[in-house]
């Protein structure tokens, strides 16, 4: 009865595991989108203003906003359990402040035009600065706590994002792409990361069958 019992633990332990590995491996693929996607929303204002304030433009800030927040789930799902409070709260704030992006983006694209001007200050400087805040919080929390990934991964959110955002207000219309390029490096880890964990996994998982107590019972 106690060998079942383990066996069976240990097989939803697996299934944990995999399940983890595709939040993991998906959130890398989105947030290499996103990050492309908020390089070409960035330089759309390098075009001109109205292609800037566009439908089209719109729509990229939607996507954009939600696909870095499931690359930010992804980077939580990998690293979640060795970080404390500063990690959580740097990343329930980023994800607070790219929802309010996300939906002040629908709005806009809805055409809210009553609402427009609220609705872009919710794009920024409110949603841009909650994101922020989070952001600097997370990769505090990742460089120092969790030291689950690269060092530049927890240095890059807390110096990218506040240069590009000033830089894209103050100095360069079209510097929030660095903020894109950095999400398109966040991702393109996170998915070398899981490509290279199946293999092991599967080694993991034949040792364990081949060790298990029942198995040898049973001949």
């Amino acid at each position: 009865m106690c060998h079942h019992w383990s066996v069976g633990k240990l097989r939803v332990r697996r299934e944990e595991s995999m399940t983890s590995s595709n939040i993991i491996r998906w959130g890398g693929l989105a947030a290499m989108l996103g990050g492309l996607f908020w390089v070409v929303w960035s330089l759309l204002g390098r075009v001109s203003f109205e292609a800037a304030g566009s439908p089209f433009a719109n729509a990229l800030l939607l996507l954009a906003a939600v696909l870095t927040l499931g690359g930010l789930v992804g980077l939580h799902a990998l690293q979640g359990g060795n970080y404390g409070r500063i990690g959580r709260a740097g990343f329930y704030t980023a994800a607070v402040g790219l929802l309010v992006q996300a939906l002040a983006a629908l709005f806009l694209l809805m055409g809210s035009g009553a609402w427009e001007v609220r609705l872009q200050w919710l794009v920024a400087p409110a949603g841009s600065l909650i994101v922020l805040v989070g952001l600097v919080l997370y990769g505090a929390a990742t460089t120092l706590q969790a030291k689950v990934l690269a060092r530049w991964c927890g240095l890059g959110l807390i110096v990218v994002p506040p240069i590009a955002f000033y830089m894209h207000s103050r100095i360069f219309y079209g510097s929030l792409a660095l903020f894109g390029v950095l999400w398109v490096a966040l991702g393109y880890v996170l998915w070398c990361r899981i490509v290279r964990q199946p293999s092991s996994l599967r080694v993991s998982g034949k040792r364990t069958s081949e060790n298990s107590p029942s198995t040898h019972s049973s001949e």
